[in-house]
Parts: C-alpha cells; structure tokens; sequence
C-alpha cells in the first residue's frame, strides 16, 4: 500500500487577482454597449418628440422667449434656403449687437443683417431636417447681452397630421 492519504476538508483556492480586474472590465464593457444600443434610439426618439412639440416660427424655426437689458424678444433659431443658420431676433437689436454661435458644423460670429432681417448667415450649412444643441452668446461693444445652449430644431416632417 502507499502512503497517500486524504482529507475531508477542502483546500479553497482563491482566485487569482489579475482575473477579478479583467472579469469587472469585461462587464462595464458590456453594460456599455447594451446601454449605448438602448439609449440611441430612446435619445432619437425624444428629441424627435421635442421637435414635434417646439414652438415655430413664420420661418420654421424654433422659437425662444428670452429677456435681453430688461425687453422681452424673441428667437428663432431658422436658416436661409440654401441651410446655412440665419437666427432672427425680434424685435431687431440695436447696431452693432453681434451673435455668436457655436454648433456641431462650426463656430462663427454672426452681424445682424437688415437685408435678411436676420444674423448671418452662416457659411457653413446645415440639414434643416437635422436638431443641432446651439451655445450662443449675444454681445454689443464686447458686453454679453445674454447667453444660453439652445436645441435648434430642424423642420419638422407632420406626414399628414392636423398639428
């Protein structure tokens, strides 16, 4: 006979570290992905809602009631024919009011011309389908005038609804 024996208790094997960090990766990597696959259209979805609701205004663009030195206006944050942004403030602003804008497609700071009734436009164009998240700062001699992020809802398509 040989002289191995054995035991009722058992070894516990711990395992190892380098494992643990690869498996927790491994599952916020995963969590990620299943989030992002969700979260695109849910996002689609509700910004297309959003749209659908947005005030418009005489050019389909989206329309902001905003305060500037204590009088109300209102923007519309539209574009020319061609899709380059023309955002329009009424009542006018005074000479020499000058609107930046910074968006997805680019950065510019837009003069109001009286031609178009309008700022801009821009030289970049832009889908009038599309929503783009505008930051904006409107300023007159170098004072900001008023700032804030606004969506810039594209046309929206009613495909033959009665709203």
């Amino acid at each position: 006979m040989s002289d191995v024996s054995f035991s009722d208790e058992p070894v516990l094997v711990k395992p190892s570290a380098s494992r643990d960090w690869k498996r927790w990766l491994l599952i916020a990597v995963a969590l990620a992905v299943v989030g992002s696959v969700i979260y695109v259209p849910i996002g689609k979805a509700r910004m297309e809602e959003s749209a659908h609701h947005a005030e418009r205004g005489t050019r389909q663009g989206a329309l902001y009631h905003l305060t500037i030195e204590g009088v109300a206006h209102t923007l519309e944050l539209t574009w020319t024919g061609r899709g380059n942004f023309a955002p329009v403030l009424t009542p006018a602003p005074a000479a020499g009011t000058v609107l930046h804008l910074e968006a997805r497609p680019g950065k510019e700071s837009l003069a109001w011309n009286s031609q178009i009734g309008a700022f801009g436009p821009t030289s970049f164009a832009v889908d009038p389908y599309a929503h783009f998240k505008l930051r904006l700062r409107l300023e007159r001699e170098g004072r900001t005038l008023w700032r804030d992020t606004l969506m810039a809802y594209g046309v929206h398509d009613t495909h033959g609804h009665d709203h």
